[in-house]
């Protein structure tokens, strides 16, 4: 007998029995065969990943249920300041509850690998620097925000030049204005 795995089911711990779902299984590509005595469930190629024995009206399936933890983990994670997981190891064991024995650890998370990456940073000579007015304009858009201005505008619009450091500021309440604005 082989063994398979099934994603994306409810599992409820506490509870004595586990009930699986037919149509689950139909839908992630097993194959189900019932007769007298018990069930099969078979993989794509045929192969047997699982017996059930008929006891009454139920079929009892005999499976090891692994959850997921990677959840678990992201929500600490976040909650303790991005812990490495080394940590989060050595906190499991001193509070009761926790369960990150099965979690890997070079368990990798999003928002610690951004956190580490290093940018290289402006040119400080200066050779990004306008040498005349309206060379370079920088400009941007910001919006929606949520409160908006006594005029209802809810978007800005700004354009500095770099060589003067002039400043024009233009409110307006949808972003489809923009290119008016920039015309203006």
């Amino acid at each position: 007998m082989s063994h398979a795995t099934i994603t994306q089911v409810l599992h409820v711990p506490k509870m004595k029995n586990s009930f699986i779902s037919v149509s689950k299984l139909i839908s992630e590509s097993f194959k189900v065969e019932f007769d007298k005595d018990g069930c099969k469930v078979n993989h794509v190629q045929g192969v047997v990943v699982a017996e059930a024995r008929r006891d009454k009206n139920l079929y009892l399936l005999n499976v090891k249920v692994r959850e997921d933890t990677t959840h678990i983990v992201n929500f600490l994670e976040e909650r303790l300041g991005h812990f490495n997981m080394a940590s989060l190891k050595e906190l499991d064991a001193m509070v009761d509850g926790m369960n990150l024995k099965e979690v890997p650890l070079h368990h990798i998370c999003e928002a610690c690998v951004k956190g580490k990456h290093q940018r290289t940073s402006f040119p400080k000579d200066g050779t990004m620097k306008a040498s005349q007015l309206l060379e370079i304009v920088h400009t941007d858009v910001c919006g929606p925000m949520r409160i908006t201005s006594h005029s209802g505008a809810g978007y800005f619009l700004t354009f500095i030049d770099d060589f003067s450091r002039k400043t024009h500021v233009y409110l307006f309440k949808a972003k489809g204005e923009t290119f008016e604005k920039f015309k203006q």
